[in-house]
């Protein structure tokens, strides 16, 4: 059995904006062919289409581990993995400044896992920022200026950050 008829449906599901209904019945073209990386990695994309990252990445490390040398799976491990570490970073943010180092360096694991994730840059500058770390706000901002120099937040917060932190140098003459 190869689970062919269940990948159409799959997609048939998709098409009609059903993604819960497209994610059982990936399951169940997974069910009928198990050793299928492909039918791992498009469940994990319709897992990450939800929001669901946790099963998305499961599903991602799967398909990678079923066809290591597949390219594709592993840009997905890394972009689901870098999105977990964003989620955690947030939660912890959220809950207070005592757990901003922590946050910073879920971050910039976030950033070197998936480079291209311009969000991550900003919330990351924005961390440094709240620790009064500017240098490295404004390092990471640069950075992003580097992938984007249009990026009409990185360049406001740029100019924020560098005027703080000549106000922080100030302040502590």
């Amino acid at each position: 059995m190869s689970g062919e008829k269940e990948l159409q449906k799959a997609y048939e599901s998709i098409l009609g904006q059903h993604f819960e209904q497209a994610v059982e019945w990936f399951q169940k073209a997974i069910e009928q062919d198990p050793g299928n990386s492909d039918y791992h990695y498009k469940l994990s994309i319709t897992y990450a289409r939800s929001g669901k990252i946790d099963e998305a990445l499961a599903h991602a490390r799967k398909a990678k581990a079923l066809a290591p040398a597949e390219g594709a799976y592993d840009i997905q491990v890394r972009t689901l993995e870098a999105k977990q570490l964003c989620s955690k970073a947030e939660r912890l943010l959220a809950s207070g400044a005592e757990h901003d180092a922590l946050a910073a360096s879920y971050l910039q694991h976030a950033v070197r896992l998936d480079p291209l994730e311009e969000a991550t840059y900003v919330l990351l500058a924005a961390t440094f920022a709240r620790m009064k770390e500017y240098k490295d706000a404004i390092a990471t901002l640069r950075d992003l200026l580097e992938l984007d120099p249009d990026h009409r937040t990185a360049r406001a917060l740029l100019g924020q950050y560098q005027q703080s932190f000549a106000n922080y140098l100030e302040d502590t003459r």
